[in-house]
């Protein structure tokens, strides 16, 4: 195990319902992360509103929009444009999920899991190599939460992550809530999910809270990501892990729900750079806070 030896930007998702919020609060943030989608499809005055951030504050690009997983071609017209709207934004990196969003003429609406085996490994490969060549900054995957998996699957998580990863040079955007929640949903220990990554494969982070479904039909209760709520502390737990084992460069908190409640996202700041405080330290965050009360 190894401390890193840098402190990763802390900041936010950038949000148009709150925009004025957050320039009255940009010294509170190292850095926003751009939905580079918003750039292609929002209205005029919410891309002259994230243009105008350039220069003001460091700034990331994440997508939505590219589908990665759906059996057809890339659309190599959109990607020109998402290279153009990252070059703008002087971002450093371009994420995406691991995921699929729509099938050849339909529109899922949401994020779906892919089967975890060596053939659409190869698959996505190629099209990580496609995006690669197309978009010329590092690009990051990103891991979802997933509700079911595809009986086919025959590797793990870590594994089909490192794969690709290790086959294309793409780095991770891990979702540490992501992997706190599937853990939960699942039954696997998300410690071991940690340890199995590549060192080094993780470049940056993605923090949130969501909430607890309860439900007749449900055999037990089941975690959903809805970026709606603080961190949870066993998440900010395994946030903690993860520094102690891996560099990220930026952690960014994911918030689209209650957006009003901007004291629960400054908190949530506060809350993950003193998890990184303590992960630097060496120390257990619970060993901090005692030192610090005695």
């Amino acid at each position: 195990m190894t401390t890193p030896a840098h402190s990763p930007a802390v900041g936010k998702g950038f949000r148009a319902s709150i925009e004025r919020w957050t320039r009255e609060n940009l010294n509170r943030f190292d850095v926003l992360e751009i939905t580079v989608d918003h750039c292609l499809a929002g209205s005029r005055s919410l891309r002259s509103a994230i243009f105008d951030l350039v220069g003001r504050i460091p700034l990331t690009a994440h997508g939505v929009g590219l589908s990665l997983g759906t059996d057809a071609p890339l659309d190599l017209a959109y990607l020109e444009r998402v290279a153009d709207v990252v070059e703008r934004l002087r971002a450093p990196a371009y994420s995406e999920h691991l995921a699929f969003t729509r099938v050849p003429g339909r529109e899922t609406a949401a994020l779906m899991p892919l089967p975890k085996t060596e053939a659409v490994a190869e698959s996505i490969i190629a099209k990580v190599r496609t995006v690669q060549s197309r978009v010329p900054f590092p690009f990051l995957l990103e891991n979802i939460t997933y509700v079911f998996e595809w009986p086919d699957s025959k590797m793990s998580d870590a594994a089909f992550l490192n794969l690709i990863c290790r086959e294309t040079g793409a780095g991770l955007l891990l979702d540490v809530e992501n992997v706190y929640l599937n853990a939960t949903n699942h039954g696997f220990d998300p410690h071991a999910f940690i340890d199995a990554l590549h060192p080094g494969l993780v470049r940056e982070v993605h923090m949130a809270g969501g909430v607890t479904i309860r439900d007749e039909s449900l055999s037990k209760p089941l975690l959903a990501d809805s970026h709606s709520h603080p961190v949870p502390d066993a998440a900010l737990d395994l946030l903690e892990y993860t520094l102690a084992r891996q560099a990220p460069s930026v952690i960014i908190l994911e918030r689209d729900d209650r957006l009003e409640a901007g004291g629960e996202i400054l908190d949530d700041i506060a809350r993950i750079r003193a998890r990184v405080a303590a992960a630097r330290s060496g120390k257990a965050y619970g060993e901090a806070l005692v030192g610090t009360a005695g």
